[in-house]
This record gives C-alpha cells, sequence and structure tokens, in this order.
C-alpha cells in the first residue's frame, strides 16, 4: 500500500523561512502552499524494495497514495491536559470552548479546538486537547483538500518522535537561520515546541546546535526526513488496530472534503500526478487489501444480518401469537356454542380441573356430528369416511399390517402387527400427516385417527 507523508509549513509570523513583513496576505498565502514537503513511499510495509521519492511544492503537485498522513508542526498545535465531561460529539464541541479559557490569553472563537481520542488504560475523562488557529487550520485544511487518497490523517508532528520512557522526553530541533526550532515530545499525546533565537550565523557543518539550558544532557536529532519517515511509519504500523491509542486520532474536521477518484480531478490530472513507476491498476489493487476500505462495508454487512435475523425473529413471533390468538378464538367461539348437555358432559370427561388441551374443540365436533347424524346427514367422523382414511393410511405400509380396529362412533382405534413396522411412533405419524390425517400413538403399534384433521392435536 503506497503511503505519501507530508510536513505542512510553518505559520506565517513566527520566524520561519520565507516570511516576510513586506508581503500582503495573497503573497504569503501563495508562497506558503509552495513550501510543503513530501515523501512518497510506494509500499510502506518494504521501505527497502523501492527508494522514497521527495519533493517541495503544492499539494496539487503531490503523487497519488492510498494513505496520506500529514504532519502538522508542534509550534502551530497547543497540546493541553484536562479533564473534559463525558459527553457524545455533538454536545462535547459546545464544552470544549469553556474548558480551554483559563489556558488561552485570546477568545476561544479564535481556536479551533479539539479532543484526542482517549488513551486506552487512562480515565476516560483525562483527555487531550489540541487548539490550532482557526485561520491558519481552515487555510490549511483547503490545501489538504487537493490530495487525492482514499485516506488523509493529520497529526501533530511531534508524534512522529519515539514514545519517551518515563521521566524522559524526545527532542528534535530544526535550523530556520538564525532561530532554532525545537519540537519535544513529553508522552504518548503530548508534546510542545518553540522558537530559539540564536546568536550569530549558525554553521549547519559545525554539527548539532547548542540546545537551550532546560535540556542540556539531552539527546536530541534534527528534525529532517532520516527522523520524520521511520517516526511515521512507526506511527502507522502502531495504530492499526481498533484498540491502539491512536487509530481514530485524525485533526481533521469532518466537513474535510477531497477528491477520491478520476471523477474528481479528471483522468488527465490524475494520471499526471501519478509517481512514474505506478500505475493506476497496481494502485486500485492495492487498496481492497487495506482494511480500512473494507471496514464501513463490513458494518453494513453486519447491520443487515442482524436485521434479517431480527425481522426473522419478529416475523416468528408474530406467526406464534397469530396462531395462539386463533386458536384461542376458535375455542372461545366453540363455547358459546355448546348446548347444555355437551358442557355437562365435558365437565364430566375432564373432572373438576383444567379443561385439557383442545377440549372445547372435540366437544363442539361432537356436538355438531350428532346433530348431522339426527338430520341424516353425513359426517367426516361417521364410520364410512374414517375406514376410507384408515384405508389409505394402510396401503402406505401394505395390506397385511393392521390386527384390530375399534371404532366408538367417533374415531377409530386401530393397532399394527407387532415386527411389521419400524420401532418407533415417528414414521406412523409422519405418513398420517402427509395424508392430511391426524394419527396420535396410544401405545405399542396401537394409535387413533381423529376426523376432521386440523381442528385436533394435529394442527
Amino acid at each position: 500500500m503506497s503511503l505519501l507523508i507530508v510536513r505542512c509549513p510553518l505559520k506565517p509570523l513566527l520566524g520561519a523561512a520565507g516570511s516576510s513583513g513586506g508581503t500582503t496576505r495573497d503573497e504569503q498565502d501563495l508562497a506558503d502552499a509552495e513550501r510543503f514537503e513530501w515523501c512518497y513511499v510506494p509500499d510502506e510495509h518494504q521501505l527497502d524494495s523501492a527508494a522514497p521519492q521527495f519533493g517541495v511544492g503544492t499539494t496539487e503537485s503531490m503523487p497519488y497514495a492510498d494513505e496520506v498522513l500529514v504532519l502538522l508542526p508542534t509550534i502551530d498545535v497547543r497540546l493541553i491536559e484536562a479533564k473534559v465531561p463525558l459527553a457524545n460529539a455533538k454536545k462535547l464541541a459546545q464544552i470544549l470552548p469553556n474548558l480551554i479559557e483559563e489556558y488561552v490569553l485570546t477568545g476561544a472563537q479564535s481556536l479551533a479546538v479539539q479532543a484526542l481520542p482517549p488513551v486506552p488504560g487512562k480515565p476516560a475523562v483525562q483527555r487531550v486537547i489540541a487548539l490550532i488557529d482557526r485561520t491558519w487550520f481552515a487555510w490549511l485544511c483547503k490545501q489538504l483538500e487537493s490530495l487525492i487518497s482514499q485516506r488523509v490523517r493529520l497529526i501533530p508532528e511531534c508524534f512522529a518522535l519515539p514514545v519517551p520512557a518515563d521521566g524522559e522526553r524526545s527532542v528534535a530541533y530544526q535550523q530556520l537561520d538564525n532561530n532554532l526550532l525545537v519540537t519535544v515530545r513529553s508522552s504518548e499525546q503530548l508534546g510542545l515546541a518553540w522558537l530559539e533565537r540564536v546568536v550569530g550565523q549558525v554553521d549547519s557543518s559545525a554539527g548539532a546546535p547548542t540546545l537551550p539550558q532546560s535540556l542540556i544532557g539531552t539527546q536530541a536529532q534534527e528534525l529532517s526526513w532520516d527522523l520524520v519517515l521511520p517516526g511515521a511509519l512507526q506511527f502507522l504500523q502502531e495504530n492499526t488496530s481498533s484498540k491502539a491509542a491512536h487509530f481514530s486520532l485524525n485533526l481533521l474536521p469532518k466537513t474535510f472534503k477531497r477528491p477520491t477518484s478520476a471523477a474528481g480531478l479528471g483522468l488527465t490530472q490524475l494520471f499526471k500526478r501519478k509517481p512514474k513507476d505506478a500505475t493506476l491498476s497496481a494502485k486500485a489493487g492495492a487498496t481492497w487489501s487495506d482494511p480500512l476500505v473494507w471496514r464501513q462495508p463490513v458494518r453494513w454487512v453486519k447491520y443487515f444480518v442482524i436485521s434479517v435475523v431480527a425481522g426473522y425473529g419478529l416475523h416468528l413471533a408474530w406467526l406464534v401469537l397469530d396462531n395462539w390468538r386463533w386458536t384461542n378464538q376458535m375455542e372461545v367461539l366453540a363455547a358459546q356454542s355448546l348446548t347444555p348437555a355437551s358442557v355437562a358432559k365435558l365437565n364430566v370427561e375432564n373432572g373438576a380441573g383444567k379443561l385439557s388441551s383442545n377440549a372445547v374443540i372435540t366437544a363442539f365436533t361432537k356436538q355438531v356430528t350428532q346433530d348431522q347424524r339426527r338430520q341424516g346427514l353425513v359426517s367426516d367422523a361417521d364410520f364410512g369416511p374414517m375406514a376410507a382414511k384408515l384405508q389409505q393410511l394402510k396401503a402406505v405400509f401394505g395390506p397385511e399390517v393392521l390386527q384390530s380396529l375399534d371404532y366408538d362412533g367417533y374415531r377409530i382405534d386401530f393397532e399394527f402387527k407387532p415386527g411389521s413396522l419400524p420401532p418407533g411412533s415417528a414414521v406412523v405419524v409422519q405418513k398420517a400427516r402427509s395424508l392430511g390425517l391426524v394419527v396420535t400413538p396410544q401405545g405399542p403399534n396401537r394409535y387413533r385417527l381423529e376426523p376432521y384433521a386440523g381442528l385436533g392435536g394435529g394442527l
């Protein structure tokens, strides 16, 4: 996966090289836009296989990369540690300006304020807040919008320095004419930088310059690509996991927009901005191996699977509820249609206790059957229809399987010959169900054929 590391220019009026008091604001902006330093790494995981490419210029002239890491000079961002209440992102944006009033001399309205992600293992209310000049930050974001990449991240430059051990600091310096820019990383998320005035002309060939009195005895390194490039790669490697402290760290606002494909800048400009040793197809193929590309699709797949399972569960619950409601309604309607004689017989058969399952439906069907017989009509519980059903079931298992049958005027109890069927009653019940019959086991090889299939226990 290709990587582009960009070092932003220093904010004007801080003694940075190239700033002067006789230029207009537009001229200064044009000059600053030409001072973005960049380093293109064809494959961040195989740094030795291809030499990095370096350059200085505008963001529009930089090559395409799968990921861009932008380093903001630490002197242009102030990192302070404070206690931040637990709140959502919208509420937190309203709280932060009030929390920084005691740390700044100017008004909070002139600063862009962000809270860095909490560090795992530390209290959630203990957060690091980043303060950036709002005007300069808006100008930087506008310049960075010209970058073409799948992902653009902005972090303080001090995060490219090694994480110091307890009680120590990582120090780097950069010579700017007669000024010395000192950058210090004091902890995992804290760092600071300042300018030191150097008396006389600084000779870079004389070795490291004299550090301030407060840093005497500290091993300092020059803040160049030799230090920044390995540090940036180390930062990315340590924060590939979602459990890492800086996995979601990005100072760019949510409103930051950039063209991510040929549709944004046009094919001609896109190919023009790609490095000579890379092709569009190779970079497009490399992005598919990036887990960040798959993060959002995987999340939507999870939502889809959860929605399908939840929908299936709700549908199944509704079917169970609807079946119970239908059965209960049938029993209520049947109970309202029972005659006093049927009610008395029902109480005698079931005793004073709770009615058995489908007892009301059975009593109602017996009552209807008797009424049809008194009128001379044929019912489903007569011997003829019941014998025809039993004949269908017997034909499935063979003509000589029945040993006996008993008809009580409403249903038929029958018995198979021992050994004529496989052991167990599941085969008989399943075959009967496939024929639309209701058969219930009554003992070894004994079964009962019920009339009116669908109204009783075979439902």
